[in-house]
């Protein structure tokens, strides 16, 4: 048996990698001027083994809780639960910070602040006040490499939103609610090619409203 430490879910996934590592590499390898990316290519999704008994009140934490969260879930997480590593190498893999193994299996700590949302019985629950929604339009202007946030606005549709973090008001947004957001804070993820973004609530400046018919 494996027992959370405070603060950290642990999850197992199927797959380190969304595709076969090697093959990525010798891609890039082929290819002149290639990068790749390795944090879109990790597993973001994964099931939940164990749950902490408590989360602490210090200031990354505070807010966030596990009332949502139970064993066996499955749960969309933060790319670098699996990314973060040391560079390096130990027979020609990462050292990853975050992965425990026990009896020949692989498992991953999360901490709560990297958890995303719950799936239960196929239902996509977001949790301690995260919001998914669809990709925003890229700006059709080259900024400058020193320019790491792009200037201005932008929107989109949710997709699910669920409950706030604790001692937090509700945002009056809900599923198919086109909402605006700086896009510095928003972080970008695809499930089986279906892209999306991530955000917190309180990151939500305002939304569209009907208008009323007179």
């Amino acid at each position: 048996m494996i027992i959370s430490a405070q603060n950290q879910l642990i999850v197992q996934v199927k797959s380190k990698y969304c595709q076969n590592f090697s093959d990525l590499m010798k891609r890039a390898a082929i290819m002149d001027n290639t990068s790749i990316h390795l944090e879109d290519f990790v597993s973001i999704v994964g099931t939940v083994v164990s749950i902490p008994r408590s989360i602490s009140d210090d200031r990354t934490h505070t807010g966030f809780s596990t009332k949502d969260i139970q064993v066996g879930d499955g749960v969309i997480f933060s790319f670098s639960v699996i990314y973060d590593h040391y560079q390096k190498m130990q027979e020609g893999e990462f050292i990853y910070k975050n992965l425990i193994t026990l009896n020949a299996q692989e498992f991953w700590m999360a901490d709560i602040t990297k958890i995303y949302a719950v799936i239960r019985n196929e239902k996509i629950i977001m949790i301690n006040g995260y919001v998914m929604a669809t990709p925003f339009r890229e700006d059709k202007i080259i900024l400058a490499q020193t320019s790491k946030k792009t200037k201005g606005v932008k929107s989109s549709e949710i997709m699910h939103i669920g409950n706030p973090k604790e001692n937090r008001t509700p945002i009056t947004a809900k599923q198919g609610d086109t909402v605006f957001y700086n896009p510095s804070v928003a972080i970008k993820y695809q499930i089986n090619n279906k892209p999306f973004i991530i955000l917190q609530q309180h990151h939500i400046l305002g939304k569209t409203v009907a208008k009323k018919k007179v």
